[in-house]
């Protein structure tokens, strides 16, 4: 088990830093923003439709936002800094309210508290081959990546990727940017989804979660996956004082995060979609073959990017 980077006096309950722990304040950074289905008029009828309205239906990692709440960064400050991990059991631990309330996550109880799907039998997740080999089908140039293990959004390639980008980058409005990447993660997850694979979300969430706490140096910028409010605002019942910091905008989960099987009553979704698998969609482009071009096709609205206002920052108490 890991050590936690904070500590608490046992007579007056104060956050005492750790010798390896990071400068104050510590700054929570919002990692993610809404999906975003809405198509802009120029991208309208080039096949984009079918595809936007597949991955809206499905689970991708984070939370569709409806209602926001407030949710102080104090809370999520202390957990990521307490938290370990064991092994042995699947378990994360950690605490919140200055000490006073434990925490501990499971993947059972991370599917309980985001209301994910119980899919029995789960799929297989697919290997970094079998996304690869996808990827191919879709004309992604792996001579034009950078590191070996991500994918580059915006290349400017073959009308297959610039379809399936442009797809996705409306979807997850935080990958905007030419150079964004896709990690090993979000390629297995975004493959899941092209493949109608039923996969065990908790699992992805808890393992994506691990991931984040066992990072080899824990910045001063806390990566702060919204969802992850929803957890421990389901341990945390007192209030904050007034030195807990500026409240973070948290998303409620969507009553279309946990609907059945959204391809259920589509199954024209889903044989598109196999279809298109196999014999992409050949989409023009609307400008010539350049950087300039691949840029317009993977644009997104700047608008439902993560809001710099939205960061709260925190002060040891």
């Amino acid at each position: 088990m890991a050590a936690s980077l904070f500590t608490f006096s046992s007579t007056s309950r104060r956050v005492i830093p750790a010798p390896n722990s990071p400068p104050l304040p510590i700054y929570i950074k919002a990692t993610n923003v809404v999906f975003n289905p809405d198509i802009p008029n120029v991208h309208r009828g080039l096949g984009l439709d079918d595809f936007v309205n597949f991955l809206v239906s499905c689970r991708l990692r984070y939370a569709i936002s409806e209602v926001p709440s407030e949710f102080f960064p104090e809370q999520v400050c202390e957990f990521y800094y307490t938290a370990t991990v064991n092994d042995e059991n699947n378990v994360i631990s950690g605490t919140i309210g200055r000490g006073r309330r434990s925490v501990f996550i499971t993947v059972d109880l991370l599917s309980v508290a985001l209301r994910l799907p119980i899919f029995e039998p789960f799929s297989e997740l697919p290997t970094i081959e079998r996304c690869r080999r996808l990827f191919d089908q879709l004309g992604y140039d792996h001579s034009k990546a950078g590191a070996q293990s991500a994918l580059i959004l915006g290349q400017c390639m073959t009308p297959g990727w610039k379809f399936f980008t442009g797809a996705l980058c409306k979807c997850v409005g935080y990958k905007s940017r030419s150079g964004d990447q896709l990690s090993t993660y979000e390629q297995q997850v975004v493959c899941s989804l092209l493949l109608n694979k039923r996969l065990d979300y908790g699992a992805f969430f808890f393992d994506q979660l691990v991931q984040l706490l066992r990072a080899n140096v824990r910045a001063n910028h806390v990566p702060f996956p919204r969802w992850i409010a929803l957890v421990l605002d389901k341990y945390f019942v007192e209030a904050y004082y007034s030195h807990s910091g500026n409240p973070i905008q948290c998303p409620h989960m969507s009553v279309r995060m946990y609907q059945d099987d959204p391809l259920a009553n589509d199954i024209g979704i889903s044989d598109r979609m196999r279809e298109w698998i196999a014999n992409p969609y050949t989409v023009p482009s609307l400008r010539t073959d350049t950087d300039e071009g691949a840029a317009d096709i993977n644009n997104t609205n700047p608008e439902i990017q993560a809001d710099p206002s939205q960061e709260g920052g925190h002060t040891s108490p």
